[in-house]
């Protein structure tokens, strides 16, 4: 058996985990020094009014030791195990399990930096399992997932840039306030990293840039909206849905984590 392993920024709900047989180890955040672990899809409360009434939030990386003694207890199990972290470009939560595995020390454990997260880590965990029940090999769905994260990808937009501005994970674009005449700024991940793409007018604008990202083809994408489902979040589906018309689209909440980094009513979409 392939045992998989993620991070809770995977956006899965209690129901799909088990599902997939994938162990989600939960990411942590702090709410004014009192400790949260971030949950399932469903389960994490009305974080978005935790966040407004409080002074300070910060998200925390799963330590190594929370890896280690998950890997062990699957490998004590008889399992492979196959891990696929959140960016590393994001988040620590890829060298922590990294290192977990070096402790570990097992031709039985791979880890894999995803290079996306939310709606994009969760195609790829899919992937993961419908490869494996296939009967490939721990090093088969590893390459595979290696290869296909390129083409795995996540756009997104926030209401302004100060939290992603806080959070250091800019890089080389420019601080810019996107309420400002109305602007939303359309990013992607590439690589792991956060790059500018466009940006639109308005909400609806917006949803435009970000469809018009998406291959034609696809049939199967996530949105995700962090916070309260606004009106980004509807234009987002409304733009997606003309475009379109027969794919799978589902509408999940992102989760506390990152909406710490990217600001209450931002919106994601994502595709395989």
């Amino acid at each position: 058996m392939l045992a998989i392993v993620t991070d809770s920024t995977c956006g899965l709900t209690r129901a799909e985990a088990s599902e997939l047989g994938v162990t989600v180890v939960p990411m942590t955040y702090t709410v004014d020094a009192t400790w949260h672990e971030e949950s399932f899809v469903g389960e994490g409360g009305d974080y978005a009014a935790l966040f407004s009434g409080s002074h300070h939030v910060a998200t925390h990386a799963v330590r190594t030791s929370v890896f280690e003694e998950v890997f062990k207890r699957l490998l004590d199990e008889g399992n492979d195990v196959l891990c696929v972290t959140i960016s590393s470009r994001l988040s620590g939560a890829f060298r922590s399990a990294e290192d977990a595995a070096t402790h570990l020390a097992s031709e039985n454990l791979a880890v894999l930096d995803s290079w996306v997260t939310a709606g994009a880590l969760e195609f790829l965990v899919r992937r993961a399992r419908s490869l494996a029940d296939g009967g490939c090999t721990l090093e088969e769905v590893f390459a595979d997932l290696a290869t296909l994260r390129r083409d795995t990808r996540i756009v997104f937009s926030v209401p302004n840039m100060d939290a992603l501005s806080r959070s250091g994970r800019l890089g080389a674009i420019r601080r810019a306030v996107a309420t400002k005449l109305n602007r939303y700024p359309v990013m992607c991940l590439h690589e792991g990293g956060i790059e500018q793409l466009d940006d639109g007018r308005g909400a609806r604008g917006m949803a435009a840039v970000m469809a018009e990202q998406v291959p034609d083809g696809t049939t199967d994408l996530v949105i995700s909206h962090f916070g309260p489902r606004g009106v980004e979040a509807r234009e987002v589906f409304l733009a997606v849905r003309a475009r379109f018309p027969e794919a799978r689209v589902r509408v999940k909440d992102g989760g506390p984590v990152l909406a710490e980094h990217l600001g209450l009513g931002a919106v994601g979409l994502s595709w395989a």
